[in-house]
């Protein structure tokens, strides 16, 4: 028998609730990822021209990186809107703050951009606060799925 007792695990943390977190931070890293890389490729407008401003809609619409991101972004809505069916969003929306770690690290790989010390220890904070809301439970939906009052 261990000294210690076992690490507490929310009991409503079920596969979908994973999955559906998982798949949260996932698209939203390729999403924002993808987002960069194709708007790196967009033609300078000078700012404040409403004429630039339909040229860049213009170049937008011909960059297919773009047609990826926004079906990102459908996929990212639908994955929200079933993943809240099992948790709360305050438990469920700090824990895709993961996001801004996996960006981050996606970001310095493929697009070389920076990890400086102050990024790093950013995201050592963020790690922290997931932690702590991680260690809460994932909604208060009641087992007779009433919620209380």
């Amino acid at each position: 028998m261990s000294p210690h007792p076992p690490a507490r695990v929310p009991a409503r943390l079920s596969a979908p609730l994973v999955f559906g977190l998982t798949m949260a931070i996932i698209l939203d890293t390729a999403a924002q990822t993808l987002w960069k890389r194709a708007a790196s490729g967009l033609p300078a407008t000078p700012p404040g021209l409403l004429a630039s401003a339909g040229a860049l809609l213009v170049a937008v619409l011909h960059q297919p990186l773009f047609l990826i991101v926004g079906a990102l972004m459908a996929a990212q809505m639908y994955n929200w809107l079933r993943t809240l069916d099992h948790a709360d969003v305050s438990f469920a929306l700090p824990i895709t703050a993961l996001s801004y770690i996996s960006v981050a690290i996606v970001s310095a790989t493929w697009l070389s951009e920076p990890l400086t010390p102050g990024r790093i220890g950013g995201m050592a904070l963020i790690l922290a606060g997931v932690f702590l809301v991680a260690r809460t439970e994932p909604n208060t939906i009641a087992p007779d799925g009433d919620r209380p009052s």
